[in-house]
Order: C-alpha cells, then structure tokens, then sequence
C-alpha cells in the first residue's frame, strides 16, 4: 500500500518502500529484557545446536543485499526473496546465491482494496487521520 501510494505522488514517485526481516538473531541485545540464561541457552540452541538462528553479521548482509539489489523487483510491483533458516552457516560467499526467489508477491497482498483498509485501519487505531 505505501509503495502504491508513493508512486501516485509526483514527488515522491521515485521512493521505493522495501520491507525487511533478517531472521533469529539472538545475540545483538534484543532479547536484553529476557532472563540472561535463557537468552544464552536459547542463542546457542538456536544459532549452534539446530543452526536456524542468524550471525548479526549474516543479518547486515541480508539488508545490505535487500538495499542494492531489489530496488527494481520491489519498483516492479514487488518481490519476495527467502533464505533457509540458518543460511548464515554457509558464510558471506552466500549472500544473493543462498537467497531463493525473487518470489512475486502473492495474490493477497495484492489486493489493493484490502491493503487500503488495512491502511486506514492502521490510520484510525493510532490516531493520525
């Protein structure tokens, strides 16, 4: 919806709205609210023991992948790119052949009619119209 709205804008027509997920990471601070023994038990668990977690270098990667590379796909009309869980084993030389895609995105989140409700909705419930 917002790369919708942008392009029906002559000033901001240009501006491409991306979305972005690097995945489980656990060891970057985020989980610094959790009790510390669970977060180190859950870290290893997650990024060493069943390798579905993320390095947070794996995860920089991913954006400055996401940030070059799928300019035109998400200008297109949208892409979907996704890597296994734990993509972060395979090391940097990984970044763009590890991700599969680009996916289009799918029927539903192209129905403009329910990403508009899904806006104002959204407008309504935080109180900005």
């Amino acid at each position: 919806e917002l790369q919708r709205r942008l392009q029906q804008n002559t000033k901001t027509s240009n501006i491409v709205a991306t979305c972005f997920n690097p995945g489980l990471i656990v060891g970057t601070g985020f989980f610094r609210y959790q009790n510390q023994a669970f977060t180190k038990v859950f870290d290893f668990a997650a990024t060493d023991l069943f390798r579905v977690g993320e390095t947070p270098a794996w995860g920089g990667g991913c954006l400055s992948y996401m940030v070059t590379k799928t300019v035109d796909a998400a200008r297109d009309g949208g892409a979907f790119y996704s890597s296994p869980p734990g993509s972060s084993k395979f090391g940097d030389a990984a970044y763009g052949n590890q991700f599969n895609g680009p996916f289009p995105i799918s029927v539903e989140a192209q129905d403009n009619a329910k990403a508009k409700l899904l806006w104002e909705l959204s407008e309504r419930e935080l109180g900005i119209v």
